[in-house]
């Protein structure tokens, strides 16, 4: 018999179960405010198309919002501002169809140690600040996280091996990623003007 079929009883139920992997975080859809714009719109559309469906049911008086404006608005002939309307409007749907079209950003990143484990993007940020403010010289820090990369913006005393060191200890820190981003250093002078101290 095998060493397995061999093992107490008592031994096989005391070993933990593999651990369960947490679902992958999706990414935030791109056109949230913008879906609430055409909500809007296509809400007013709907209260608009009931009013003049129940004023021509007789069900209440008034005229048609629709002959109304319509009558507001008079005769369309092609003029210049003819034009720039439609320029505009075509301007607004190309800009619809970037937002639409664009990359999103991925909310969270992976654990080196596994388990269906993530950071999410934020927090990623904040552990690049905390790395950073640890380096000798850094009075102030602020990191922002991409799609491939974590920006560090550090006020420090000038000296010019502090960005060097900022990279590393923020690289270092960025391994317990299982994809690490690239680390971006943008360090400046402190004034006598800038408060001393903050992690953000």
């Amino acid at each position: 018999m095998s060493a397995l079929a061999d093992a107490p009883a008592t031994d096989l139920a005391a070993q933990p179960p593999d651990p369960v992997p947490f679902a992958q975080p999706r990414p935030a859809g791109a056109l949230g405010w913008i879906g609430v714009v055409l909500a809007l719109v296509v809400l007013g559309v709907a209260v608009v198309l009931v009013h003049d469906g129940l004023v021509a049911l007789d069900v209440l008086g008034g005229d048609t919002w629709l002959l109304a404006a319509a009558d507001a608005v008079g005769r369309i002939t092609p003029t210049w501002q003819v034009a720039l309307v439609g320029a505009v409007v075509a301007l607004v749907g190309l800009r619809l169809l970037v937002v639409a079209l664009r990359p999103r950003r991925r909310p969270a990143i992976p654990l080196a140690a596994g388990g269906g484990q993530y950071l999410l993007g934020q927090d990623v940020a904040r552990l690049a600040s905390g790395a950073a403010a640890q380096v000798d010289g850094v009075f102030d820090v602020r990191s922002t996280w991409g799609r491939r990369a974590v920006t560090v913006d550090a006020t420090t005393d000038g000296d010019t091996t502090v960005t060097d060191q900022v990279r590393s200890a923020v690289a270092e820190r960025l391994t317990a990623l299982a994809d690490v981003p690239r680390v971006a250093v943008r360090a400046r002078r402190a004034s006598r003007t800038d408060g001393r101290g903050g992690v953000r």
